[in-house]
């Protein structure tokens, strides 16, 4: 649900950037590096979607586009710095999604057939302020994060391939073929360097990715039409989500080759405002993708530098080692990280090790959920039947014994 404020703020937003494509100084239509996309300078975490074109626009217009940092009044107070007097702050949008459990005419949790309970979800969206590092009196400068162009390079090689897309060679076109599902590119030698070459293919993997059997876009042949165009608009913003974070620039020429598709998105946009927001939602999911790989194996070589700095950490719990314990026959389903937030779990506990910090609860069936101990208040014992229930805010999980019900023949 969206309040009237916030949607007042959009339109603002969308008339911006409306007029930033016609001038051609929309964020995706700047070249990009690694360190311009805009993030919190207290918790490191990066915007995204709308907030990330939103922030980066407003920084051009500050004049301090190579500065990508923001953060709130509070967190600047925090920290012992001020916001300048006379700054105007900046709205972000955040979406708080409601999740209720669902339960049965007897209180019980309704379980889905992979036996995790069923929720009744709504979302809400707040607004935030925030200001530009420009505008805090304080702050230290920003220094860029360093890129080596090896390693860079190296990145996108793995991007591609491990996409798995069908790349072809040859010609001098770049494009996305649909009913082929591939992506044909000229040679490498053809491009003026190794990075205008992954940059094109990087730009058509945004399209690969709306293919019916990945996130299934509406899209057409015809490239005067009105879906293509917005096809492109969502590859446009996809490329700058992907640039940002890889450092692989896209190039003048790729801006030229899609300047002609620019009255089209803005006509789109003006028509009907949501579509620009629809269109980064899906770009966003465009470069997650992509990405996904390549995100998978951050988190690896964070947690494998955490455990090198602490060697007596244990070893992570894997869903084979709960398949060892042949704790109940048949098909398994193995869930190591339940949804804990609001969540209740009925079953019995069939597993407790302590000294790993974990149990192990059936749920259903087919079903095993696996609970970490530092999460709940006490530690269950096994062979008990228990409901455990997760609050929110980090609460202790609450454990309850459940006593054997017979529901009797209704008349």
């Amino acid at each position: 649900m969206i309040s009237s404020k916030a949607q007042e703020y959009r339109e603002e937003l969308v008339k911006k950037l409306c007029d930033a494509m016609e001038n051609g100084t929309a964020p995706w239509q700047k070249t990009w590096t690694d360190g311009d996309a805009p993030f919190n300078a207290v918790s490191g975490r990066a915007y995204h979607g709308i907030n990330s074109i939103n922030l980066a626009l407003q920084s051009q217009a500050l004049g301090h586009a190579d500065d990508p940092r923001w953060l709130t009044f509070d967190q600047a107070k925090e920290k012992g710095w001020h916001v300048k007097p006379g700054e105007k702050g900046t709205h972000v949008e955040f979406y708080k999604f409601d999740e209720k459990p669902k339960v049965d005419e007897f209180g019980d949790p309704v379980l889905d057939e992979d036996g995790k309970q069923e929720v009744e979800k709504s979302v809400l969206v707040r607004n935030y302020v925030v200001f530009h590092a420009s505008q805090i009196e304080g702050i230290s400068p920003y220094v860029p994060k360093a890129r080596n162009p090896i390693e860079t390079s190296e990145k996108a090689e793995r991007i591609l391939k491990e996409s798995g897309a069908e790349i072809r060679h040859g010609g001098n076109e770049a494009f996305y073929s649909l009913t082929g599902d591939y992506i044909q590119v000229p040679e490498r030698g053809q491009f003026k360097t190794q990075a205008d070459y992954y940059s094109t293919a990087l730009h058509e993997l945004s399209h690969w990715t709306g293919h019916p059997s990945r996130l299934n876009r509406e899209t057409s042949s015809d490239m005067n039409s009105e879906t293509y165009a917005k096809e492109e608009l969502v590859a446009e913003i996809s490329s700058m989500f992907v640039s940002a974070e890889t450092g692989i620039p896209q190039t003048h020429e790729h801006f030229d080759n899609h300047a002609a598709y620019v009255d089209h998105w803005v006509k789109a946009i003006k028509e009907d405002p949501n579509a620009l927001f629809r269109a980064v939602n899906q770009a966003q999911k465009a470069s997650e993708e992509i990405l996904k790989y390549e995100r998978v194996r951050e988190r690896e070589q964070a947690q494998t530098q955490t455990e090198g700095q602490n060697p007596e950490r244990k070893p992570a719990l894997t869903e084979q080692t709960i398949r060892d314990m042949k704790l109940i026959e048949g098909d398994t389903k193995v869930f190591l990280k339940p949804r804990v937030d609001g969540q209740q779990y009925k079953g019995k506990i069939l597993h407790v090790d302590e000294s790993q910090g974990y149990c192990v609860q059936q749920v259903g069936r087919q079903s095993l959920v696996v609970h970490k101990l530092e999460r709940m208040e006490e530690v269950p014992k096994i062979g008990e039947a228990v409901k455990i229930s997760y609050g929110t805010n980090d609460e202790k999980a609450k454990i309850s014994v459940q006593e054997e019900r017979h529901h009797g023949l209704r008349r």
